[in-house]
């Protein structure tokens, strides 16, 4: 049985939202295109069941932990004109002497043998970016709009940093100083363009976490239990890791989708971020508890099947982080707390966090934080680099230190 699309997602969120006099026999008056969602009846077929039971279960040395994986790296090596030969998920000499081009070049260590983390990741995030607009951008290909990815965030990093440096090198403007002149400073800073601001003036978590990468490029790979000096930086490395980890699972889910093109599918997902915006709004007001209870009332509303929620809320999660869409990416993983998998909550205390889609409210990410962790230690599974076993415990010494 392959994956099959139906339409009544739309009907269903329309009808929970709406006033309890619409009846039924109006439908077809809300689903209008499927203005509301659609992405759902997502069931993975036995086919697809026994492709995963064979791809999952083989580790190759070169760091890349399942076929999928693999198979996105050469896609991104290619992409770059590393030449990685045929994709087929298969690390092999080809392979690795791609990535060992692509070390090269970007002055890692080189040996295709160990493939770091922090250097798959950069090159998945300069990917995401070249096949989102940066291609179109430039006018760019290969190796030349990688580089041309790097030296943007370097120049975008410096611009970001260079007001907060300015501010602490200059003395506090005296009483008796002219106003004028210290309005007319603060409108020029203000003005420059931050790493951190979206295309519509909202903060953007692509760009975030491009930063974070480059950063972590600098410090030579990611933070550990051993070498951690900073916390909260620890923190914003593992919010980017799992954001990555949970655009490789949906786009894979993807792969399976039937009935509606990529661009039907982010279009129906931000229709869902839509429907959804009432309950990522009150994340920064509720606690955990009242903000899960809400979100499962509104789940149990629609009348439809938890799993294809579920399946849903995966595919519509990756397409969020992807187009940068808070309310899709926030509200499909609450949705997937509040359907049953717990550990999901740590996407959402990173977004209490840090104020990404929400208002900062630290002391509720902690409730997040807390509930997820907990839910591993009693058994849930680990949904974002579950063959990490230390993850948990760098998550924990990372929050603690933090406050």
């Amino acid at each position: 049985m392959i994956i099959r699309l139906i339409s009544t997602l739309g009907i269903a969120l329309s009808f929970a939202m709406a006033a309890p006099q619409i009846a039924r026999a109006d439908a077809g008056d809300f689903i209008g295109g499927a203005v509301v969602g659609g992405v759902l009846g997502y069931a993975i077929g036995k086919d697809q069941q026994k492709k995963k039971a064979q791809t999952t279960t083989r580790t190759y040395r070169s760091g890349i932990p399942s076929t999928t994986q693999g198979a996105q790296t050469q896609t991104a090596l290619n992409y770059f004109g590393y030449n990685a030969g045929r994709v087929d998920g298969q690390v092999g000499s080809g392979t690795r002497a791609a990535i060992e081009r692509y070390q090269a070049s970007m002055g890692y260590p080189v040996n295709g043998y160990d493939f770091q983390p922090y250097q798959y990741d950069f090159l998945m995030q300069a990917y995401y970016w070249g096949t989102s607009g940066g291609q179109a951008a430039t006018q760019l290909s290969g190796q030349p709009l990688l580089m041309a990815y790097r030296q943007q965030l370097q120049s975008e990093t410096a611009l970001a940093v260079a007001p907060q440096a300015a501010a602490q090198a200059t003395p506090a403007v005296a009483p008796q100083e002219d106003a004028s002149a210290t309005d007319s400073s603060e409108e020029t800073n203000s003005s420059l363009p931050s790493l951190f601001s979206g295309g519509t003036g909202g903060p953007s978590l692509a760009n975030r976490c491009s930063a974070v990468m480059l950063q972590t490029s600098t410090n030579g790979g990611y933070t550990t239990l051993s070498n951690m000096s900073d916390p909260n930086f620890a923190l914003s490395e593992q919010f980017c890791l799992a954001r990555s980890y949970a655009m490789a699972t949906g786009e894979e889910l993807m792969e399976d989708v039937q009935g509606l093109t990529p661009d039907q599918v982010a279009a129906q997902c931000s229709a869902f971020g839509e429907t959804l915006e009432p309950q990522v709004v009150a994340l920064s007001l509720s606690s955990k508890a009242e903000a899960e209870s809400q979100m499962r009332t509104f789940a149990l509303d629609t009348g439809l099947d938890p799993e294809d929620l579920v399946a849903t809320s995966k595919v519509c999660l990756a397409i969020g982080y992807r187009q940068d869409n808070m309310d899709s990416a926030i509200g499909s993983a609450l949705m997937l707390v509040a359907m049953g998998e717990p550990a999901y909550g740590e996407l959402i205390g990173h977004h209490l966090r840090e104020g990404f889609g929400v208002q900062e409210r630290r002391d509720l990410a902690m409730q997040w934080y807390d509930a997820s962790l907990s839910a591993l230690d009693a058994g849930s599974q680990a949904v974002f680099l579950p063959s990490q076993s230390d993850r948990p415990e760098l998550l924990r010494t990372a929050m603690t230190k933090s406050q």
